[in-house]
């Protein structure tokens, strides 16, 4: 038999296919390599770290390249009938990051031209550096700008199945790991370059050689200037790579997303519970259409939840209670940030007996309901949401393996700043008892947003007499989880660089690497908030917040409610209110023009463009 010759050139591009995913894996290990070694180098450190940015900025020109190709080259294919769901709040959440960066990286650019004749304030001593600074940042936007156009665009299209795009796909995701890891250590390094100059390290390895600046900012500067470089030493310049260290994680997920990852993901569970029912699952699995992944209600075999009146005021009270208690937490410690130097002098306790109140409120608040989700059986969950979640639900479990390791670094400092007279006894029982139960709480609630994720939307209908107030307290605390950090990244940073904390050698290593691993407190609590945001607007389209009759319903929960299959739920309820009242109105669906409108003599009529169906 002749082979025809289209077969040896097809041959050879799946060898080039091959060759071309082992170099990009070679790519990114030798990043992943120089990264460190230049950081852990004795030489002129930051000098080298920006030509190592630089070196990223190629790879992610290049990449920029990949993604422009990929957008040109489908323009004019056909597109899916609709596109891959992302989360709302990971959309947002990935739109507010962008363009946080590119405000920050522009605001960099401009603040190193202002304050270029201080060569201390802009860690610069030849002008070839200025000009790196100016071209990383610039690199920096464009990259992280194009980054998100294309994740749009590639949930249009999702997956496409050629060697070309799995080259493609394999290139975003491995520049995004490279930039998120080079972001991360250099934030590391911003973290601990005034340290190195402390002489309680003298005789100690330290990765930054000192510098000798001719420019002090403290005495030299005058007026705006002053202001500015407190602005941006306090706030602007870590909350600038705050977002970028955020912001890569975040579109690694939403590309995954826009890939179809979540569809993919969905139908192995469903082909996993249909083989666990045995040879009739089989025999379903055979037959059904596999055009679309999941149905739009998916049918819940479990008996509907009924949860007690106790249980109901229960959660709300306690939900309430840990809110009210995280924000007087918070006021606490930012009164305690601002007044620190006299605080401490006078040994005050007050905040550490507020946080001690908080902690305890929360655990117990997220460690309730953690039981409570371990009754719901996996029937209840539903196989689209799930997969949706994955992504998020891998972020939150490296961030809370990351805080295990926090945690324990933080009570060797507490343990090393007693024996430095820093803290009395109490106040190291106390930090300690706070530190662990906010171990707990974070992972009672990573367990807890797993499990209501996946839930189905007949089961959340059930709960909502508790389950929509938990969301809104699980997303603020979330938030002031965030600005708690913020705070506390600013007191490290304040004891660090002040050498009148006569702090020991073990306690300043221990401080620097626990400062060093603070993004995982800003990711967690970004992701877990817009986790229990999924929640809330899942709500939102359910009609959970509207008063009186909810003006907006699916299609599908108005033929359930007509057909009188979903009459427990607060839909129901609300229609059943209106016949009662014998008002005459109508409730128009957001899907197809839907209406449920309402005769003279209280039926309801399901009408769609205006005729009886």
């Amino acid at each position: 038999m002749v082979a025809s010759p289209a077969a040896p050139h097809r041959k050879w591009m799946f060898h080039i296919h091959h060759l071309c995913i082992i170099c990009l894996y070679i790519i990114f290990l030798i990043c992943i390599f120089l990264n460190l070694y230049v950081l852990l180098s004795r030489g002129d450190t930051i000098y080298y770290l920006r030509l190592y940015h630089m070196i990223v900025g190629i790879l992610m020109v290049c990449c920029c390249i990949v993604m422009l190709e990929f957008m040109w080259r489908t323009r004019c294919l056909p597109k899916l009938d609709s596109p891959h769901e992302m989360p709302r709040p990971a959309l947002v959440g990935a739109i507010v990051l962008t363009i946080g960066i590119v405000l920050g990286y522009a605001y960099f650019i401009v603040f190193n031209y202002a304050f270029s004749d201080c060569d201390k304030l802009v860690d610069a001593m030849y002008g070839t550096e200025l000009w790196l600074d100016a071209v990383y940042s610039s690199l920096m936007i464009v990259f992280c700008s194009l980054v998100l156009i294309y994740i749009l665009h590639r949930s249009y299209y999702g997956a496409i199945n050629t060697h070309l795009d799995k080259v493609t796909r394999l290139w975003v995701n491995v520049t995004i790991i490279v930039v998120w890891v080079k972001v991360v250590v250099y934030k590391g390094y911003l973290s601990h370059q005034e340290l190195c100059k402390r002489k309680e390290l003298e005789g100690y390895w330290c990765p930054v050689v000192k510098r000798y600046y001719d420019c002090d900012p403290y005495s030299d500067l005058i007026g705006m200037q002053k202001v500015w470089f407190y602005l941006n030493k306090g706030l602007l310049s870590s909350a600038t790579i705050s977002c970028a260290s955020e912001y890569f994680p975040v579109v690694l997920v939403a590309h995954w997303l826009a890939c179809g990852g979540a569809e993919e993901k969905a139908e192995d569970l469903l082909k996993r519970k249909r083989i666990k029912q045995g040879f009739r699952g089989l025999l379903r699995e055979f037959m059904k259409d596999v055009s679309r992944v999941y149905s739009e209600e998916p049918m819940v075999h479990a008996p509907r939840l009924h949860p007690s009146k106790l249980i109901k005021i229960g959660f709300n009270l306690a939900f309430i209670g840990g809110t009210v208690a995280a924000t007087a937490y918070w006021f606490v410690n930012f009164y305690n940030t601002i007044n620190f130097d006299d605080l401490v002098a006078q040994k005050w306790l007050t905040g550490e007996y507020v946080r001690i109140v908080a902690c305890i409120v929360q655990a117990l608040m997220f460690v309730i309901l953690y039981l409570w989700t371990r009754q719901l059986s996996d029937d209840r969950l539903d196989a689209h949401h799930k997969a949706e979640a994955r992504g998020d639900i891998i972020i939150l479990f490296g961030c809370v393996i990351v805080l295990t390791v926090k945690y324990a670094l933080q009570i060797v400092e507490l343990r090393y700043q007693f024996g430095d007279h820093f803290i009395n006894l109490e106040e190291m029982i106390l930090h300690m008892s706070s530190l662990t139960l906010t171990e707990i709480t974070q992972w009672s609630q990573y367990l807890v947003v797993r499990r209501l994720l996946a839930l189905s939307n007949r089961d959340l209908r059930d709960v909502k007499a508790f389950l929509p107030t938990i969301a809104l307290a699980g997303c603020f605390c979330g938030w002031i989880h965030f600005g708690i950090t913020f705070l506390e990244t600013s007191l490290i940073k304040y004891q660090l660089s002040d050498e009148t904390f006569h702090f020991s050698e073990v306690t300043l290593i221990s401080m620097i690497f626990t400062q060093t691993l603070f993004p995982a407190d800003y990711l967690f609590a970004f992701t877990v908030a817009g986790c229990w945001m999924d929640l809330i607007i899942r709500y939102m389209e359910m009609g959970a917040f509207q008063l009186g009759v909810p003006r907006l319903v699916s299609e599908h929960m108005i033929h359930e409610i007509l057909e009188g299959n979903d009459s427990p739920t607060f839909i129901a309820k609300a229609f059943t209110y209106a016949r009662n009242r014998g008002a005459t109105g109508s409730s128009v669906s957001s899907e197809s023009g839907i209406e449920v409108k309402q005769e003279s003599n209280g039926t309801a009529v399901h009408l769609e463009n205006g005729k009886h169906v």
